[in-house]
């Protein structure tokens, strides 16, 4: 019956119209020459491509890395959704990625996309995951915990918190979803592990693709003008919890510090950690944080760790907490109280109402108080949430002098959030008129 479907297949490849081959590339791994460089690997993935055959040719790949290699289960979640289908090209040999490709059990990528009770049938120390709900995330921290069986508890208690922050993370703000068979699903995270027996090492990756970081920021922090600069602010403590929309000023819920802790914690294992999202790239070392904008784009996000195992580390998990808590607090007080310094938040609907059309009203905000802060050197945030109308002789009677007086530093120093198309078209041409 399988050599029947699979001929089946093979003609419908054939008389197919549409039909794209994409090779995986000789060398398919994060590093080059010892430095991690991902625009070689995330140039493979050509997201455009809908409602086509398309097949992976692995067949000339002979150098693979797990992690990198299981990105490709995504894309090819991606594909399908879009519409594709798709098939594989795989070598006989037991080597490169065409050998990884099976020890990860990922030739079964589809019934696990579809069917929530199955997961990846992987070789034991090359498990791939797929995380859709509890009983994953479940699976996911137990194989991390056989890892560090023979290391002391304190050891496997920071592992555990650092992957069980960044898949929380993952699953609030990673999701994306496609169609089958008329019920709509949604794509599962994925986790890789490798352990490096020799060096002692464990390399994992979690990644998604949904909407990213900057988009997710930007629900409350409008303004961000790069995926990097959102990493940055993601791993600062309370920045990815739930804000309060109307007033940034008031109490945050939902904390938002595990991911803040989760990255000291890492720094302080002397792991190496990436955070790729969009086409922004946060590198955390033992010494150091950097951040660069990438070439290309991943449509999610990803995160890449490699921690060193040292049996003969001694330190107390619940007291390093504390510390990394005391901490975040502290730079929780200084960051408000840089915050409401630097910015002033002009609500247009709490002065104007949701229809914004006082002229005279709008010169005496804007004299009163758009003006004194600008002097004062703060950044305005102009708020338009909730607001229906606003024309053109009111806003120019708001913001036309200040524009002026800031001149081109007025894209910077004026932010406009939530306005609707209209608005900001307007408001777009009167920055555009007093800046020339």
């Amino acid at each position: 019956m399988s050599e029947w479907i699979d001929q089946l297949q093979k003609i419908k490849e054939e008389i197919s119209p549409d039909k794209v081959i994409i090779k995986v590339p000789n060398h398919f791994i994060f590093k080059n020459h010892g430095v991690h460089d991902f625009d070689p690997i995330f140039r493979f993935f050509d997201w455009s491509i809908r409602d086509q055959q398309v097949t992976i040719d692995f067949t000339e790949c002979v150098t693979a890395n797990y992690q990198a290699l299981s990105l490709v289960v995504l894309y090819c979640w991606k594909l399908r959704g879009q519409g594709c289908r798709i098939s594989f090209e795989l070598s006989d040999d037991e080597r490169g990625a065409s050998e990884i490709w099976r020890r990860m059990g990922a030739q079964g990528l589809f019934h696990v996309s579809t069917d929530e009770k199955t997961n990846f049938r992987y070789n034991q120390f090359k498990p791939l995951l797929a995380v859709r709900n509890s009983a994953d995330f479940k699976r996911v921290i137990s194989t991390a915990e056989e890892y560090t069986k023979d290391f002391n508890v304190e050891y496997k208690n920071t592992l555990r918190h650092i992957l069980s922050e960044l898949i929380y993370n993952a699953q609030e703000h990673g999701l994306s979803h496609f169609y089958y068979r008329n019920e709509r699903k949604v794509v599962p995270s994925l986790v890789q592990f490798t352990w490096y027996q020799k060096r002692n090492e464990i390399h994992f990756i979690i990644a998604d693709i949904g909407v990213g970081i900057k988009e997710h920021l930007s629900n409350t922090y409008p303004g961000i003008e790069s995926d990097s600069e959102a990493i940055r602010m993601a791993i600062k403590p309370q920045v990815s919890g739930t804000f309060n929309l109307s007033d940034p000023y008031q109490s945050k819920n939902n904390a938002g510090v595990g991911l803040y802790i989760s990255t000291s914690i890492a720094k302080r294992l002397k792991a190496d950690m990436h955070i790729v999202s969009g086409n922004g790239l946060l590198h955390l070392s033992p010494r150091d944080v950097t951040t660069k904008e990438l070439e290309t784009n991943w449509p999610g996000t990803i995160v890449l760790v490699a921690v060193k195992l040292e049996a003969g580390v001694d330190f107390a998990f619940h007291s390093m907490m504390q510390e990394f808590r005391e901490a975040a607090m502290k730079e929780l007080e200084d960051s408000s109280k840089r915050e409401k310094n630097e910015k002033y938040h002009l609500s247009i609907e709490n002065y104007f109402g949701p229809y914004a059309e006082d002229k005279q009203a709008a010169i005496k905000v804007r004299d009163e108080r758009v003006l004194k802060h600008i002097a004062d050197g703060k950044t305005i945030i102009v708020d338009f949430n909730h607001v229906e109308t606003a024309p053109h002789s009111f806003l120019s009677a708001l913001l036309a002098t200040p524009v002026k007086r800031l001149g081109m530093l007025a894209y910077k120093k004026i932010k406009i959030i939530n306005a609707s198309p209209e608005i900001r078209e307007t408001v777009d041409y009167i920055f555009d008129e007093n800046t020339e």
